[in-house]
């Protein structure tokens, strides 16, 4: 699974999702902070260039805009469950 990071507009995050969601298993989409804009985009194995084209369209309907990592985000992986939280 690649990640890719973007910024879009925070009026748009809800549309975006839905879109990336219509493209059954081409990508998980995730937001740190839902204040600031920024998403992740899990991309499936095998579908990097079907996701670089529908950011390329996205681009320029939403002006979702391709970053690098955000040095705040933690991993998934690296994630402290909360307690009561399943392991």
């Amino acid at each position: 699974m690649t990640s890719r990071y973007f910024r879009v507009p925070l009026h748009e995050i809800g549309y975006l999702r839905a879109i990336v969601d219509g493209y059954d298993g081409l990508a998980v989409v995730r937001s740190h902070d839902p204040g600031r804009g920024e998403v992740e985009w899990m991309v499936a194995e095998g579908r990097e260039a079907e996701a670089g084209a529908l950011a390329e369209r996205l681009s320029a309907e939403i002006g979702l805009c391709e970053i690098v990592r955000p040095a705040d985000w933690s991993d998934l992986g690296a994630a402290t469950p909360a307690p009561g939280d399943p392991v």
